[in-house]
């Protein structure tokens, strides 16, 4: 994949309007989702999205070669986000000096499929993923929601690949704490959540 990756990007990096047009579109709800996560803005999220895009195109030419696109794309918007939020407060007035704190929140639609569990152990892990800190659960959507390494997580999140570690291990520690009994299960260290249905199935016994 990420040789396609790569070419679709030299392509649009020369002007291929295709190119970019598939970049779009095939990247545009899995942003959506991620852009959601770190606000609950969907106007604002949307926005962040076209201007992302936007600006790539303005800047094609000078952008360097990327070998894995969805990671870069996340990092990028993540950072779009930042900005158009630290703008708005500006705006407001609030302060000038912004740094973004991300609220990352969890909704019910996350476990509507899990139907082996009652509506009560449902609402009962939703709760304790929303009460983990802001950025456990950033790093508990990238990892096990969609599915990034840890390398690439703590490229999109500007941290060092141990502290993402140390994030994912506190949240399902606390995740354990909280929902007692569960069982996680790994293998030969690699936590085995394919997609974010499988958090249900990983979590309980």
């Amino acid at each position: 994949m990420s040789s396609l990756d790569a070419s679709l990007w030299d392509d649009f990096r020369t002007g291929n309007e295709q190119a970019f047009e598939r970049i779009f579109l095939g990247y545009y709800e899995d942003l959506y989702g991620y852009g959601m996560r770190l606000s609950r803005d969907e106007e604002l999220v949307k926005d962040a999205i076209q201007n992302l895009f936007q600006r790539l195109w303005q800047r094609r030419a000078q952008l360097g070669t990327v070998a894995v696109l969805k990671p870069y794309l996340f990092k990028a918007l993540r950072h779009q986000i930042a900005d158009e939020l630290a703008a708005e407060q500006r705006r407001s007035k609030l302060s000038d000096d912004y740094e973004a704190e991300f609220q990352v929140q969890y909704s019910p639609e996350d476990f509507l499929i899990a139907q082996q569990l009652s509506a009560e152990r449902q609402a009962e892990l939703l709760l304790a993923i929303n009460q983990l800190n802001n950025r456990q659960r950033e790093a508990l959507h990238l990892k096990f929601f969609d599915g990034f390494a840890y390398d690439r997580i703590a490229d999109i999140m500007a941290l060092h690949p141990q502290s993402v570690r140390n994030l994912v291990h506190q949240a399902i520690t606390r995740l354990r704490q909280a929902l007692p009994p569960l069982c996680l299960a790994g293998l030969s260290g690699q936590w085995l959540f394919v997609n974010k249905l499988e958090i249900i199935n990983l979590l309980f016994c």
